[in-house]
């Protein structure tokens, strides 16, 4: 459960997040929770419940999918982080680096 306080911090992060992309609370929210399944995937594949790479890769395949589409119709560039303790999605309107991606916006 969050905190009032938590809450409006969490609130106040989001408004910014979708002022700096152009996007939309709900596209923001959906992105979180598309994050969030796939973050999942991650966290299953370290903890080895996949018995192949291939039921790995459809577990993977749909949920990424997705959310490229997503990014593609929306005009954002986008990185996946796949370390499963943190956010998975980042997102900006400019290319995003792999060895600096922290300088797009997190979804989380």
């Amino acid at each position: 459960m969050y905190s009032k306080k938590d809450r409006a911090y969490y609130n106040e992060c989001r408004d910014r997040a979708c002022n700096r992309l152009g996007i939309t609370e709900n596209q923001y929210n959906w992105f979180r929770r598309e994050g969030e399944k796939l973050r999942k995937v991650y966290e299953n594949n370290c903890n080895g419940l996949y018995d192949t790479d291939f039921a790995y890769e459809m577990a993977e395949g749909e949920t990424l999918n997705k959310i490229v589409e997503k990014a593609t119709a929306l005009r954002l560039e986008l990185f996946f982080q796949t370390d499963p303790r943190g956010a998975t999605i980042y997102l900006d309107t400019k290319e995003i680096p792999d060895n600096n991606y922290t300088q797009a916006v997190c979804i989380y």
